[in-house]
């Protein structure tokens, strides 16, 4: 089996702590190997840990990664016991294999991870900036966020037509996410989009985000929501201000 601990293009669908390691039990007793896929989650985005499968106290068969650790340089991993990887015997030839100027500055990307204790920063920017929206969410500001989830700099809004109610948070509204990108972008924030229905926000900021640039990127995204609900949906925004 191969599962994201939070899913990627999914639109960041965040399972509780724990649910792999349910998972896992299942899957030794029938002997099927468990494949955790850290390519978005690894090296500390989450801000919880390392990887994305540490929520969930077990430790994967086989673990892959990339992103996290390349920083934009061509490279990717994989981890697993000697026994399961010797046991692959096929020769192949790869073109980017080894690369010997993606694995220094991997390795100079790691350092600066953990000189900087960005895991943490995830962590701290993270709840910062979903903690202020969660608050507009309770305050009523929000109808068009039906769901907020993620965990570190890896967070989603999922966007619903305010006022429905299909009995899992409302009917997906699209047009609305893709007017938000729109909105946003002509701020100055570019986010990401995704989800079974295309209305998902995805967001996953730089694990350097500063405290005053989170702050930026909430108000930013805030005004771009506030102006698709009045425009699509005839709700005017509120004067108040976004936590800082």
């Amino acid at each position: 089996m191969i599962a994201e601990p939070i899913q990627g293009v999914g639109g960041f669908a965040t399972p509780p702590d724990g649910l792999f390691r349910a998972m896992k039990d299942v899957l030794d007793e029938y002997g099927i190997l468990f494949i955790s896929d850290e390519v978005q989650t690894g090296w500390g985005r989450t801000g919880d840990g390392w990887w994305g499968i540490d929520a969930h106290n077990v430790t994967p068969d086989i673990m892959t990664f990339a992103k996290g650790i390349g920083n934009g340089l061509t490279i990717g991993g994989v981890i697993a016991p000697a026994a399961l990887m010797d046991s692959i015997s096929a020769g192949s030839i790869s073109t980017f294999g080894g690369n010997p100027l993606s694995t220094a500055g991997a390795l100079a990307n790691l350092r600066y991870i953990l000189d900087h204790n960005l895991k943490d920063n995830c962590r701290e920017q993270g709840s910062r900036i979903m903690g202020g929206v969660r608050e507009l969410m309770d305050a009523g500001r929000l109808p068009s966020v039906g769901d907020l989830r993620g965990k570190g700099l890896m967070f989603a809004l999922e966007l619903v037509v305010p006022g429905s109610d299909t009995g899992s948070g409302g009917t997906p509204d699209a047009q609305a996410a893709a007017a938000v990108m729109e909105a946003a972008r002509e701020r100055g924030l570019l986010i990401g989009k995704g989800g079974l229905y295309g209305n998902t926000l995805r967001m996953a900021p730089p694990m350097t985000l500063t405290h005053d640039e989170a702050i930026d990127g909430l108000q930013l995204l805030i005004a771009a929501i506030e102006q698709v609900q009045h425009d699509l949906h005839g709700i005017a925004p509120t004067p108040e201000g976004v936590p800082a």
